[in-house]
């Protein structure tokens, strides 16, 4: 690369049309490498990545980009594309190609082009790797096929550095390889990547990783595993200050009680004095008004230190607690004998997926994993213990259940968390709930669909179990779709204070391994296989 970096930030300020002030001053090279970004959703990764990319203006500063550039969006999945190459946005110089080897090429076609003599191979072999058939109509495209077209045909176009925000999303595992594989070889081809994800596996690969903190943004010298180690250095440390300043704090206090019963002895000692009548009566008469100033001194010295000794506790713990801060179910009556049926199949076929019959059932507070590729009915078998869709054929039985499915079709984007849980609780046991998910007074009287993500799902979970009959078993779809890191983090400490059974649908193998699993229900060729987590 003959320029030291394919883009620059140069003192970039990024503010959006309502004014919220997302960054200021930003100073930033992208070279060859790759490089994750990662914050709170809202926090402005997204917008961020279409600065750079040239989709947006930024409010101030200036971006260099002596390298060719290409932002890949989160993907919905609807298009009204009428091919593959369409979707990928390949479409342009693939029938420049073929007009080429017919013959008929324009002045224009070699532009398009390039230095892509090669794209129709790469084209097909990418489809190949990706599992994609060459024949599949658009419409017909489920959200992961749509995100891996997308990523096809950006690893197959001429940029020198992509932006790919949330490549992770609706992937299966297999998928999730293919894009990781597709990553290091760009990577090896001497060209850049930026990484805007919440997936702790891809961004285990980054060479770098930004932070978006404080209208700028906080730099790691590696991937995930760094920045972890990092957060928990900083955890140590301010949990360590927060001793320390209780110590203090204790120390402090002695100090004054020591000064306090020093000045009372000798104003005791004074009082013995006077009624002896072994002072000059001037000395005498000045002892009042003198003890009077001297402790009317020391009590607002001391008021003055217990108020500062205070506000370093209190400051050190609000850093602790929010570095801390682990979001949890409440008590809840929910108790699941050991030999007690949580979840029992009998030769049941759903309507989508494997025709062969299913035989199993699990006891107690199991804690459950469906898992498999996209498409393959994990969706359908989850509604179908749900009771949503009647099967094929055979049953399903088990505790009593609530499902939340990947949009949380249970929330009222219009009516607050306080005012949906309202018939559940008397308002402040409600409000005690709500802080313990991490839910402060600020969110519970917005509507909840102007929360985040995070918020919506620990919201939409406490709705969930606090219904009446008190639910059993709590089944969740991809819950970690959409949802920021911190989110993911809070999901995992409020799901394992769960006491009841589990079923969980994810792709999302770092997120399973926090769950404690206790079995697996995996879809394979010749069917579901259910047994114990390996």
């Amino acid at each position: 690369m003959a320029h030291p970096y394919f883009a620059a930030l140069h003192g970039v300020d990024i503010i959006l049309p309502d004014g919220r002030i997302l960054f200021t001053n930003l100073h930033e090279p992208f070279q060859a490498e790759t490089v994750g970004l990662i914050g709170h959703n809202g926090s402005g990764k997204s917008t961020l990545g279409r600065v750079l990319a040239g989709d947006m203006p930024p409010a101030a500063g200036r971006i260099e980009r002596p390298g060719r550039i290409r932002y890949v969006a989160q993907q919905t999945g609807a298009t009204s594309a009428r091919s593959l190459a369409e979707v990928a946005g390949l479409d342009a110089p693939l029938a420049a190609l073929h007009r080429l080897a017919d013959g008929e090429a324009r002045d224009e076609d070699f532009d398009l082009i390039g230095d892509r003599w090669d794209l129709e191979a790469r084209w097909k072999a990418m489809l190949d790797g990706a599992g994609l058939d060459a024949d599949l109509e658009p419409q017909a495209l489920s959200g992961g096929q749509h995100t891996l077209l997308a990523l096809i045909g950006a690893f197959c176009s001429d940029a020198d550095l992509l932006v790919l925000d949330e490549p992770g999303n609706h992937l299966d595992l297999g998928n999730r390889a293919f894009l990781l594989d597709q990553m290091r070889a760009w990577r090896q081809s001497g060209r850049g990547l930026l990484l805007i994800s919440h997936d702790r596996d891809l961004l285990e690969h980054v060479e770098r990783t930004l932070e978006v903190h404080a209208g700028g943004l906080r730099r790691y010298g590696g991937g995930w595993s760094l920045v972890a180690e990092q957060r928990d250095a900083e955890l140590a440390a301010a949990g360590a200050k927060l001793e320390r300043t209780k110590v203090e704090r204790r120390q402090g206090e002695q100090k004054m009680r020591e000064q306090a019963s020093r000045a009372a002895r000798r104003s005791a000692r004074g009082a013995r004095a006077k009624a002896d009548g072994g002072m000059p009566k001037i000395v005498l008469n000045a002892l009042p008004q003198r003890a009077e100033q001297t402790d009317g001194t020391r009590l607002e010295r001391h008021a003055r230190a217990r108020q500062a000794l205070q506000d370093d506790v209190a400051d050190a713990f609000a850093t602790f607690d929010a570095l801390h801060r682990q979001p949890a179910f409440p008590q809840l009556d929910v108790d699941i004998p050991p030999g007690q049926t949580a979840l029992a199949f009998d030769a049941l076929v759903a309507r989508r997926g494997p025709r062969q019959a299913l035989d199993w059932r699990v006891q107690g507070a199991a804690r459950i994993a469906m898992s498999g590729p996209n498409g393959c009915g994990k969706s359908t078998l989850l509604r179908t213990i749900a009771g949503e869709i009647a099967p094929l054929s055979g049953s399903v039985h088990g505790l009593p259940g609530v499902l939340l499915d990947q949009h949380l079709a249970m929330l009222d984007p219009a009516r607050s968390l306080l005012d949906q849980l309202k018939s559940t609780h008397d308002a402040g046991r409600l409000r005690q709930m709500l802080a313990l998910a991490g839910l402060g007074p600020d969110r519970i009287l917005r509507p909840s669909g102007e929360l985040s993500g995070g918020e919506r799902m620990r919201g939409a979970l406490l709705l969930a179990v606090l219904r009446e009959p008190s639910p059993k078993l709590l089944m969740l779809d991809e819950p970690t779709n959409h949802l920021d890191l911190a989110s993911v983090e809070a999901l995992e400490a409020m799901l394992g204070s769960w006491p009841g059974a589990l079923v969980v649908v994810s792709h999302d193998g770092r997120f399973l391994d926090t769950l404690a699993l206790t079995h697996r229900l995996e879809w394979t060729a010749g069917g579901w296989l259910a047994g114990a987590p390996a």
